[in-house]
């Protein structure tokens, strides 16, 4: 989605979270996952993916790809 949607964006993992930089702004609360081996491909709660469409104003797309 974020291919799509915001080329060029670009997620920094963190200790707690992920980092998502975006057309020179940062999204600071994208969650890792569930603890253990889950974190390399985490499944991520569409409310958190939501808030950070809004936060990048790109939720009209990101509606598209992914049933929002």
């Amino acid at each position: 989605m974020l291919d799509a949607c915001a080329p060029g964006a670009r997620i920094e993992p963190r200790e707690h979270r992920n980092w998502v930089h975006y057309n020179g702004q940062t999204y600071y609360g994208l969650p890792l996952g569930k603890h253990g081996k889950s974190r390399q491909n985490a499944e991520i709660q569409k409310g958190h993916v939501k808030k950070m469409a809004r936060f990048f104003e790109i939720l009209p797309c990101a509606q598209q790809h992914l049933n929002l």
